[in-house]
């Protein structure tokens, strides 16, 4: 009998775990690299060479730019994890238009969140930052998520226990207890 109802709970913790892995909010087509995609940097320096090819990528939202058929999203291009999600620092710090068809509220879509982009490459364009003229690849988006503002995770605190003591028993120094 318990063997029937071990068997049963791993069952069912298998299929629960299934159902849990499934269930992210994130795109496949983002979660997937594309094979020979060309890095940010050199699409940049030659954007007429990569005309039409598919490529993955994210960053942190500069600004926003609405349309009257889509809105031009300014990204700062970030590398990317495994499962798409841009990291909070690294890349090759170029900047890139993501180029998505209809409407996104700024509210929303505001700067310092984070959005990841799957498309193909259009014709660069360049627009001033600052006084600067910056060359600006361009995605037409196909898929994209929004992820939010980066936190970096809470710092740990390690609090050393006052019974453990590493040198026991060979201790460098005389053993005097503590006086409560």
């Amino acid at each position: 009998m318990s063997s029937q109802l071990f068997r049963r709970l791993g069952i069912t913790g298998l299929f629960c775990g299934l159902l849990t892995a499934c269930a992210s909010k994130v795109p496949v087509e983002l979660r997937h690299q594309i094979p020979n995609a060309p890095p940010q940097g050199r699409v940049q320096s030659e954007p007429g060479r990569y005309l039409g090819q598919e490529v993955r990528w994210g960053g942190e939202i500069l600004g926003l730019r609405n349309g009257v058929d889509s809105t031009e999203v300014e990204i700062f291009g970030r590398a990317l994890f495994n499962d798409g999600e841009p990291r909070a620092d690294g890349g090759e710090g170029v900047r890139f238009i993501a180029r998505v068809p209809g409407f996104l509220d700024p509210a929303e879509y505001r700067p310092e969140k984070r959005m990841s982009v799957r498309g193909r490459l259009d014709e660069a364009i360049t627009r001033p930052v600052g006084e600067f003229s910056y060359l600006y690849p361009v995605v037409n988006v196909e898929v994209f998520h929004l992820w939010p503002k980066f936190e970096p995770p809470p710092q740990t605190i390690w609090v050393q226990d006052p019974f453990f003591d590493p040198w026991w028993p060979w201790r460098p120094y005389p053993y005097r207890p503590h006086r409560w």
